[in-house]
């Protein structure tokens, strides 16, 4: 069969001024065309190679037309692929290890989308719940990948998360109860020095340790409490009758010392004189506790059986758990087993305030940041605005910056995610959904209407 090859010219008017035919076997047209291209520069718009007469497209710079044959190029394994140096911006092979065409896009090769398990999908419309606080597998959310490569994996679903709440009860008898309980911990506690004045500061710096005082002890000027570097360090200083501080008082930590790890324990009444600033537990046994204006507290005035008054001033619960256990009355900066609670002027006052007998009153000029407990049983409901998080995985290992999170605000809301993967050949991608770990009295996540697919976009 003879072949015929056009090499077309045109100006910018379009007037052909070159036509070339030649009727000979391929072999001897490229043997022509490798010598005509040698001795001289051939410059053509078009080239066409056919098995009849043709007039290539003025589009192409090169039109192949036959209903015979085929074209090769290029054929190699994926390693000769990658040992091309500097390969060209749209470079184009025919990779025998993947069977598939390959292009280089600039960046990297690029398998050209085949027969072959290029693209995975699966999608379902059921409604599934979950209440794991740790990521589990959305069932039906999962595919194996067939053939290594580097995968686009999308996902698409909508969520529902319904408004929650958390509902807790609360008795002023129990935590009258419980402050037994703490009493009893703090004074367990195995004494360390029972030799110290009644008298605390004065500049004195003063190290970790359980101070008994017989007697009715007070601190002076300024006490400094030394951790040592210990963030744990305790420091409890208890006497027989009562505790005073004198006006201007300040305590100061330092070392690691922690407001959380302080108890200031009295068997009788407390006071503080005015713009006193301590940090730690104020705890009475039976008695009154009394705090003058303007002073700084971070910590709790707890007493079995006496009146509160404070203010005005500044009260705030310490920002670390105590190593003992303060049970119910754990979120309380202010609680009598038995008395009033007074507030004087603008205080400010940083968690909850109750008691199990007595009047509270005076509060209508502070700023409470807490709930105020009248004596008796109280259930307080809160709000809860869970969330709810989706992710990528493959083989277990979350796919980085693959996960996205979404709450009741809006609901139903759609969730999508997209992530990139280099798999092999057995590797699973899914998805994987949680909820938040808040306590509610509902706590429950849906979704339906949800697709995963896997795209290969590279070897």
């Amino acid at each position: 069969m003879k072949n015929k090859i056009s090499l077309i010219n045109h100006y910018g008017n379009g007037n052909a001024v070159l036509k070339m035919n030649y009727k000979k076997g391929l072999a001897s047209l490229l043997v022509m065309l490798t010598l005509s291209f040698s001795g001289t520069s051939l410059y053509a718009q078009s080239m066409g190679i056919s098995n009849t007469l043709i007039t290539p497209d003025p589009s192409s710079i090169l039109e192949l037309r036959t209903t015979s044959k085929g074209m090769l190029i290029p054929r190699m394994t994926t390693t000769d692929r990658d040992a091309i140096s500097t390969p060209a911006n749209g470079l184009m092979i025919y990779n025998t290890v993947s069977k598939q065409f390959n292009f280089y896009n600039g960046s990297f090769w690029v398998a050209l989308l085949s027969g072959s398990a290029s693209s995975l999908s699966v999608d379902s419309g059921s409604t599934l719940s979950t209440s794991s606080t740790t990521d589990v597998v959305l069932e039906g959310m999962s595919k194996t990948v067939q053939e290594a490569g580097t995968y686009l994996a999308l996902f698409n679903g909508q969520v529902i998360i319904p408004a929650a709440s958390n509902s807790v009860g609360f008795s002023t008898a129990t935590a009258k109860s419980d402050l037994n309980f703490i009493y009893t911990d703090i004074t367990n506690i195995p004494v360390t020095n029972t030799a110290h004045a009644l008298t605390f500061g004065s500049g004195e710096i003063l190290f970790p340790g359980v101070y008994t005082i017989t007697g009715a002890m007070s601190i002076a000027g300024t006490l400094t409490l030394d951790g040592q570097g210990d963030a744990n360090a305790l420091f409890i200083i208890r006497g027989s009758a009562a505790f005073n501080t004198g006006a201007d008082v300040t305590v100061k930590l330092i070392n690691g010392a922690s407001a959380e790890n302080i108890y200031w324990v009295a068997n009788d009444a407390i006071g503080l004189g005015a713009n006193t600033i301590i940090q730690g537990t104020l705890f009475s046994n039976s008695a009154a506790i009394a705090v003058g204006a303007g002073c700084k507290v971070t910590g709790r005035l707890l007493t079995k059986g006496g009146a509160l008054a404070f203010g005005p001033g500044e009260l705030s619960l310490p920002l670390n758990d105590s190593s003992i256990d303060f049970r119910t009355v754990d979120t309380f900066i202010m609680f009598t087993g038995g008395g009033g609670v007074a507030n004087t002027g603008a205080s400010t006052y940083t968690s909850d305030i109750g008691t199990n007998l007595g009047a509270i009153t005076g509060f209508e000029s502070a700023t409470v940041d807490g709930t105020i407990y009248q004596a008796g049983s109280t259930t307080t409901v809160t709000a809860v605005n869970h969330m709810a998080t989706f992710s990528l995985y493959k083989n277990g290992v979350l796919i980085l910056n693959s996960s996205r999170t979404r709450t009741h605000l809006k609901n139903p809301s759609d969730v999508s995610l997209q992530g990139f993967a280099a798999a092999a050949a057995g590797d699973t991608i899914d998805v994987r959904w949680k909820i938040d770990e808040q306590p509610s009295d509902l706590k429950d996540i849906s979704v339906n209407n949800r697709i995963l697919t896997l795209v290969k976009v590279g070897n």
